[in-house]
C-alpha cells in the first residue's frame, strides 16, 4: 500500500511527475512510456503514482494543458491592430502558431499513432468538457479581437477551432503533401486562408 505524503511532498512529487513526464513522453511517446517508468523517475513506488493521477494518460493530458496554456497566453496577448499590414500580420500569426505546435514533440505525440483516441477513452468526460470550454474561451478572445478590426466577421468559433486543427493536421503529413513543395503549399494555403478571413469582414 502506498505510503502517505504530506502536502509539501505531494506538491514536489506532482511537479516532478510533470517535468519527468514531459521528458519521457517527448522521448518515447505515450504508448511506450509506462507508469513504472514515470514513478521511478519521480522517485516513488508505482502504486503511489495513482495518488496523483488516475492513469498515465491523465498525466499526459495535464502536461498538454500546461503546454497549451503557454501558447494561449502568447497569442491572446498578440495585438494585430498595431500592425500596418493586417493581412501580413494575420499570416505571420498563423505561421507562428503552426510553428509552435510543429516544434513541440508532445503535440506531435498527441496527434500521431492514435494517442488522441487513447486519451478520449481514458479521461473522464467532465475533464474533456472543461478542456473544450477553455479552448472555446481562448478562441473566443482571439476571435473577438479579430472582429473588432474586421477580420472573420460571421464566422463561428467552432469553425475557427476546426481551421486551427486542420492546419496542425496538415503539418503532420509533409510526406504525403510532398516535402519539397510543402513550404510553397503552406504559403499558398495561408494566403488563401487570410484572404478568406479578411473578405468575411468586408
Amino acid at each position: 500500500m502506498p505510503r502517505g505524503f504530506n502536502e509539501q511532498e505531494k506538491q514536489k512529487i506532482f511537479e516532478t511527475l510533470i517535468d519527468e513526464g514531459k521528458r519521457l513522453f517527448s522521448r518515447f511517446g505515450l504508448k511506450k512510456t509506462s507508469v513504472g517508468e514515470l514513478a521511478k523517475a519521480a522517485g516513488i513506488a508505482p502504486g503511489s503514482f495513482y495518488t496523483f493521477f488516475d492513469s498515465k494518460e491523465a498525466l499526459f493530458f495535464e502536461i498538454m494543458e500546461k503546454e497549451e496554456d503557454k501558447i494561449r497566453s502568447r497569442f491572446i496577448q498578440l495585438d494585430l491592430t498595431r500592425e500596418a499590414d493586417i493581412k501580413e500580420s494575420l499570416k505571420r500569426f498563423l505561421f507562428q502558431m503552426l510553428s509552435m505546435v510543429e516544434e513541440n514533440e508532445l503535440f506531435r505525440q498527441l496527434l500521431l499513432d492514435k494517442n488522441y483516441d487513447a486519451l478520449l477513452r481514458k479521461l473522464p468526460p467532465q475533464k474533456l468538457e472543461e478542456h473544450l470550454h477553455r479552448d472555446s474561451d481562448s478562441i473566443g478572445v482571439i476571435l473577438s479581437k479579430w472582429k473588432e478590426i474586421g477580420i472573420a466577421q460571421g464566422i463561428e468559433e467552432d469553425a475557427i477551432a476546426g481551421l486551427f486543427r486542420a492546419l496542425f493536421t496538415i503539418s503532420l503529413h509533409k510526406q504525403e503533401v510532398g516535402e519539397e513543395i510543402y513550404p510553397k503549399t503552406m504559403e499558398l494555403l495561408m494566403d488563401l486562408i487570410v484572404e478568406g478571413l479578411i473578405k468575411k469582414g468586408e
